[in-house]
């Protein structure tokens, strides 16, 4: 029987990707297998989901927090 690929995913970057059932990868443990049931094994690799850490949706679960010092009101006109 063939191989099958299974979704794993890196444990430095979080990238989930799609391996082969007897890869070193895992038998290192640079990854871990995620999801079996909403990722059952397949005959085909799956597309790569890539966790991007972005300024307005930090990777931590934290809101971002506003700069101190920066004041957003109009500066008075001189008249």
């Amino acid at each position: 029987m063939a191989a099958r690929f299974i979704r794993v995913r890196d444990k430095s970057t979080r990238h989930e990707f799609d391996v082969h059932e007897d890869s070193i990868l895992l038998a290192r443990g640079a990854v871990e297998h995620v999801k079996p049931k909403q990722y059952p094994p397949s005959r085909y690799p799956r597309p790569p989901k890539y966790r991007i850490d972005l300024p307005s949706r930090p990777a931590g679960g934290q809101a971002p927090t506003p700069s101190g010092g920066d004041n957003q009101s109009p500066d008075p006109v001189e008249g």
